[in-house]
């Protein structure tokens, strides 16, 4: 990793089980969720599940210590399992520039359409991928909140969709974005720049204008 400062921002949502995140951060970072979490008036300790949206380090990076301090159950799509088990090298990964995470169990495979019961209402997982293959967004209907991880990004207090450099199929990713224009959306949560009041309209004339 590099010297830049970056802020990258997982999800804490609450559910009858306990605390669902949604990725988890960069390697050696549990302390650094803990003090977020903490911030929040939640506690690591209540994490009963992760819901992983792809494979990449700053999303997944501590995974498997989280896992650890917690014993949550990890969900992801199927199509990231072997990445996030360490069967296959991280799809972005290059010789020049190698990446890794520490191998983590995936207990629960999903395909998209699942629906997680939360204090928000019903949260739906839908699959988007592009950014990486097997990448998720979630959903929130009762709330008109998605939270996009990757598929979508917020730069300068402006929501914009993928990022090239960054993308692994970029045609597959405007597809993607296509798919989240059909929900009702008035505020989304983006990993890359946090909470925006945009969301169909926006999401709907990206598609439109890529």
């Amino acid at each position: 990793m590099d010297d830049r400062d970056a802020t990258f921002n997982a999800t804490a949502v609450e559910t009858p089980q306990g605390l669902l995140l949604i990725d988890v951060g960069l390697p050696d970072t549990v302390d650094v969720l803990e003090a977020a979490l903490d911030d929040e008036g939640l506690r690591l300790a209540d994490i009963w599940g992760i819901l992983v949206t792809h494979q990449d380090p700053d999303h997944a990076g501590c995974l498997a210590a989280v896992v650890d301090r917690t014993d949550a159950v990890v969900f992801a799509h199927e199509t990231e399992v072997p990445y996030l088990e360490g069967d296959k090298e991280l799809v972005k990964s290059t010789e020049e520039r190698p990446l890794s995470i520490d191998p983590t169990t995936v207990d629960v495979r999903l395909t998209g359409g699942e629906t997680f019961a939360t204090a928000a209402g019903p949260m739906e997982v839908i699959a988007t991928p592009g950014h990486s293959p097997g990448h998720v967004s979630a959903h929130f209907p009762d709330a008109e909140l998605l939270v996009s991880a990757d598929a979508l990004n917020v730069v300068d207090d402006e929501l914009v969709g993928p990022r090239p450099e960054v993308t692994q199929d970029l045609e597959t990713a405007w597809e993607s974005v296509e798919t989240l224009a059909d929900r009702a959306v008035t505020e989304t949560f983006c990993f890359h720049g946090g909470r925006v009041a945009a969301g169909t309209d926006r999401i709907r004339e990206l598609a439109a204008d890529r």
